[in-house]
């Protein structure tokens, strides 16, 4: 046989042996145990609002699911508790209230029915409100483009354990990147920041509608949206990523967060050209 055939077949062989090789491999999916999920947010603008739902399995449709028949109130330290009616059939409950800096809310969870009693508990302080002074566009070059990027200023009072989370909203729509700050390095100092998002491709166009809000938040919830956000990007020391650290007892998920809030509004370089709708 040449030698030239022979390497023929040797290549027609290996390419036969790859092709036979080829598997469709099917991955068992296993239901996870359903778990409640417990939103709560009570500010100092009006807004009192809990979301009840639970977990679906992975080949379900939808990510979670609303519970409206539980029993939601929140209590201030020394008043009587406030009842939150379902407002909606997504398991949000709401209540006109309006939080205090400095007080104390407790809020129990009570889902008829459900295993291990179905009671879920948490408790949030509001801390002193911080004020947002500024929100201004600065524009930064990555990989060669101009991004536009909203920046605020404030200053961090001089009391230690200020925590702070950050809000972009653009026309309307939040971003979900994770904005969150404390005051171990910047205790008691003005605060210069900007919201940069990790997407190369990503920048604020001219004539956009931002809106920027800071929440002033406890430590227990900070340590919520850290853990969330290292879980996010992978940052975990683990083998694989956990569930965040919850305020929430009881065996469900999610947070109770009382918090005060600042916000300003900005539009990307307004001119002529922006059209915007009539308030």
């Amino acid at each position: 046989m040449s030698p030239i055939l022979k390497l023929t077949c040797i290549v027609i062989s290996a390419s036969l042996i790859a092709v036979s090789c080829e598997r469709v491999i099917s991955v068992d999916i296993k239901d996870a145990p359903l778990q409640y999920v417990v939103e709560g947010v009570i500010t100092d603008d009006s807004i009192c609002r809990v979301r009840v739902s639970q977990t679906s399995n992975f080949h379900d449709s939808l990510n979670l699911v609303g519970i409206n028949n539980a029993l939601v109130t929140i209590t201030e330290e020394g008043r009587s508790p406030i009842v939150l009616i379902s407002a909606s059939e997504r398991g949000i409950y709401r209540a006109r209230f309006t939080g205090r800096p400095g007080r104390t809310y407790h809020l129990r969870v009570e889902v008829p029915g459900a295993a291990n009693a179905g009671v879920f508990t948490a408790t949030s302080t509001m801390p002193k409100k911080v004020w947002l002074d500024s929100l201004y566009i600065t524009q930064r070059v990555f990989l060669g483009r101009t991004r536009n990027i909203a920046t605020i200023r404030f200053k961090d009072p001089p009391e230690r354990g200020n925590a702070y989370r950050f809000i972009q909203y653009v026309d309307g729509k939040a971003e979900t990147t994770i904005f969150i700050a404390k005051d171990d390095l910047i205790n008691g100092h003005s605060v210069t920041d900007e919201l940069l998002i990790f997407n190369d491709a990503y920048t604020l166009n001219k004539c956009d509608q931002v809106r920027v809000e800071m929440q002033c938040i406890d430590q227990p919830n900070y340590l919520f949206w850290y853990s969330l956000n290292q879980g996010s990007l992978g940052s975990s020391q683990s083998a694989s990523p956990g569930n965040p650290a919850s305020n929430i007892k009881g065996g469900a998920l999610g947070y109770f967060s009382a918090h005060a809030v600042s916000a300003l509004n900005i539009a990307v370089f307004p001119d002529s050209t922006c059209s915007y709708p009539a308030d």
